[in-house]
């Protein structure tokens, strides 16, 4: 039974000492003992050989709604959904967190992202509804002052709660046509690349938000749809705490945040981004009345952020 753990114990007992294999680290040797097997799972194998006890609140979600739940996250003490992971990311946009069928979906991990161990970025996605279900109030966001009361997020796995602070809030254009199309899913970064996406962000923010970002923090990004250019995405960007930073601490830095003066490069109805010749008439209608509907909120909740 113990087997796994003599061996993952060993390679730590290798790393402790003088690096005589530069290739191997723990990271590496935790995946190798546990193949196959999503974040979740590796994350619960790890505690159940480690005979560390699991966060109650998530094993009591895991018992109350599906072993599927990986996380609870909390959006600025508001905003609480629960976060599952599957192999691809086509089937929590049709079902909630317990695995039924559901116009809502649910928040879930981006597939290609690793939250145990963790990779550089975890990306969080969940549909925009009208109705406020799932990531519909990540709207809120559009308005400096909930900023400044609501900037610090917390997600919960069976390991515990960890902390993140925003450090940029912004609408990207993921239609790979379009000149300003920025690749909002990376989880793996080098000094460069993490110095242009974390500086691309903060410069298309709607907020300058005194929280700088570092090569090595961690980041996490909730991503939703939006209407602000032809096939778009509000995007949360946060950071996990430093050691030496206090949720405290850290709430009251972001509330200095100020509207930064940013605005979208473009204004323009939805043209495109998926296949749309098979919709009917009807559907094709509907699509355009919501779309048009979503652009006319956008612009009267963020007057500022558009040109007269």
């Amino acid at each position: 039974m113990y087997a796994g753990v003599l061996v993952l114990l060993q390679h730590f007992c290798v790393l402790a000492g003088p690096v005589y294999y530069p290739e191997l680290n723990p990271e590496h040797t935790l995946k190798s003992q546990t193949p196959g097997m999503n974040s979740n799972e590796r994350l619960q194998w790890y505690l159940e050989q480690t005979r560390t006890e699991p966060d109650e609140s998530m094993a009591a979600a895991q018992e109350e709604i599906s072993e599927a739940c990986a996380a609870i996250l909390n959006v600025g003490g508001e905003i609480q959904e629960y976060v599952t992971q599957t192999d691809n990311n086509d089937f929590y946009l049709h079902h909630n967190a317990a695995g039924y069928e559901d116009v809502n979906g649910a928040a879930f991990f981006d597939s290609r992202c690793s939250f145990f161990p963790q990779d550089d970025q975890i990306i969080i996605h969940g549909h925009n509804m009208k109705g406020g279900a799932v990531f519909g109030r990540l709207n809120n966001y559009r308005d400096v002052g909930y900023l400044q009361r609501h900037p610090l997020i917390t997600l919960t796995t069976l390991a515990g709660t960890d902390y993140y602070v925003l450090y940029a809030v912004t609408d990207v254009n993921v239609d790979m046509g379009a000149e300003n199309y920025f690749l909002e899913i990376v989880w793996h970064f080098e000094p460069e690349s993490f110095a242009h996406y974390t500086g691309y962000l903060k410069e298309k923010s709607y907020y300058d938000i005194p929280v700088d970002v570092e090569y090595g923090d961690r980041l996490l990004t909730l991503s939703t749809c939006s209407y602000v250019y032809s096939d778009s995405r509000l995007v949360l960007c946060a950071r996990k705490l430093r050691p030496d930073e206090t949720p405290e601490e850290m709430s009251a830095l972001a509330a200095q945040s100020t509207l930064s003066g940013t605005k979208p490069d473009t204004i323009a109805p939805y043209t495109g981004g998926g296949d749309y010749e098979n919709l009917s008439s009807q559907d094709l209608d509907a699509l355009k009345y919501e779309t048009e509907e979503e652009i006319s909120y956008v612009a009267n909740e963020m007057p500022d952020l558009f040109e007269e």
